[in-house]
């Protein structure tokens, strides 16, 4: 599980919430992707301190771990 933290301005929770099936937004997915769905849910919470306090561990997203990635598929 992952908890994401999203602007509460941000104009398109409605293209973010619910269940994605990999085969529907990947261009060619592998045949272990194809079956595979996330599911975003609204959280809760309403601090970053009160999800911390629950036991989750916060760990910012680094540039790095995107230089190498694309999103298109081979």
């Amino acid at each position: 599980m992952v908890i994401i933290e999203i602007k509460r301005d941000y104009p398109h929770f409605d293209h973010i919430l619910g269940e994605h099936r990999w085969s529907e937004f990947l261009q060619k997915p592998t045949k272990e992707e194809k079956d595979r769905v996330t599911q975003v849910f609204h959280c809760t919470y309403s601090t970053g301190r009160i999800v911390q306090k629950n036991g989750w561990k916060r760990i910012d997203v680094d540039e790095a771990w995107f230089k190498a990635w694309s999103p298109q598929n081979k």
